[in-house]
């Protein structure tokens, strides 16, 4: 029998602790509790508690990402697991000593036209002083040294909710950015000063570590904030990929192929990527005149960070970053079918087996030279003429050659 009770006993006064089979439910106060979610109707839901009993609960309290997952149930008849990242897949050790969340397979979902902030936003006000305010919203806490008006709360919570969006939507089984298995951390400064103090990677107005990121609000000597110069599209991908533990070149890549996604009114668009890449690339790329990175170069890049090509712009950079997201889109988009099945293999492999393996999936029994041979030959049909560096390896037996 489904019993009728007040929202608060059930998602305030409840102590409950995880069941293999239940996920946790927040309300609009920050509340939570852990159950099964066993029928939807109209205006409410009945969630089975560890108790045994089940509550009906009002719909319209929950956060954003529950109301996300009740379409997701209702979509496919009652039968998608009830399970939650934060509860059952704790973080495990990876290579170099990295801990990374084991992933929800997204392998078989086309690439997305056009990801868009989600409907429901709900941005909460945990504590609001002239010192120090907390707002929340379903994937980030946000940390500010004074209030911040709804408007700047809101700008914040949809550039960031709207990557890990993106990122939940592609089909490169990234959708532990869905679920994150802890909240992820924003830190907001007004002052030049303070923001050049605050630790981490620097890309715009926004700095990334392996805790945090800090972001640079200005304002005008009114106190009105200036227009934004905010973009969280490379610093959150890099981030939630680097704590996957993916070799170092495809943190990069991703990293990069993220950045240049256009943006409508805050909604990344897939549309078109090479013809747009292939018009942006500098001339001395495009004719060959600049030689890229060697593959075999690229593939065996350390995996430690490095700062040097982290505050690369989509407009301008390095060749390492134009050599990652010419390899990126062409593996997204014009190897094979475009559906990325080379890349997607190889990461099916890597998680499986390690990088070793991968590998070897990744280059299909060719040798990274052929490969690259195949990737100029794709672009080439875009306008480009690529031109590759030799590998390090075989410039070194040169040079012991000419000794």
């Amino acid at each position: 029998m489904t019993l009728p009770v007040k929202i608060l006993s059930v998602l305030a006064g409840l102590s409950l602790a995880g069941s293999a089979r239940a996920r946790i439910w927040t309300n609009d106060r920050g509340a939570t509790v852990v159950a099964v979610l066993v029928a939807v109707r109209d205006a409410e839901v009945d969630l089975k508690l560890q108790d045994g009993r089940v509550v009906a609960v009002p719909k319209n309290i929950f956060s954003g990402a529950d109301q996300e997952y009740i379409l997701e149930w209702v979509k496919s008849g009652g039968t998608l697991p009830d399970t939650d990242v934060g509860a059952e897949n704790p973080p495990v050790q990876g290579d170099f000593g990295r801990r990374y969340v084991p992933l929800e397979p997204n392998w078989d979902a086309p690439w997305p036209e056009r990801v868009v902030v989600p409907g429901f936003l709900l941005v909460k006000t945990v504590q609001e002083t002239e010192e120090l305010s907390v707002y929340e919203t379903d994937h980030f806490i946000m940390e500010s040294p004074g209030k911040l008006p709804e408007a700047e709360r809101m700008i914040l919570a949809r550039r960031f909710e709207t990557i890990l969006s993106a990122l939940a939507a592609v089909p490169l089984n990234l959708a532990v950015a869905r679920r994150p298995s802890r909240k992820y951390l924003v830190r907001v400064c007004f002052l030049e000063e303070d923001f050049n103090r605050a630790p981490g990677l620097r890309n715009g107005h926004l700095k990334f570590s392996p805790t945090s990121f800090t972001a640079l609000l200005l304002r005008d000597k009114k106190g009105k904030l200036l227009k934004p110069g905010l973009d969280p599209r490379f610093a959150v991908t890099h981030w939630a990929a680097q704590s996957m533990d993916w070799d170092h070149w495809l943190v990069d890549g991703f990293s990069a192929y993220m950045a240049f996604l256009p943006m409508e009114k805050e909604a990344p668009v897939f549309r078109k990527i090479p013809e747009r890449l292939a018009a942006m690339v500098p001339r001395a790329v495009r004719t060959g005149r600049e030689t890229l990175p060697a593959l075999a170069d690229m593939l065996s890049r350390d995996s430690a960070h490095s700062a040097v090509e982290h505050g690369v712009s989509s407009r301008g950079g390095t060749l390492q970053y134009w050599a990652d997201l010419l390899w990126m889109v062409y593996w997204s988009h014009l190897e094979g079918s475009g559906k990325a099945e080379r890349l997607r293999s190889y990461l099916r492999v890597r998680d499986a087996e390690g990088g070793g393996k991968a590998r070897a999936v990744l280059l299909d029994g060719k040798t990274p030279e052929d490969v690259q041979g195949e990737m100029a030959a794709a672009w080439k049909k875009m306008g480009l003429r690529l031109k590759f560096s030799q590998p390090a390896s075989a410039a070194a037996d040169r040079e012991s050659a000419g000794k």
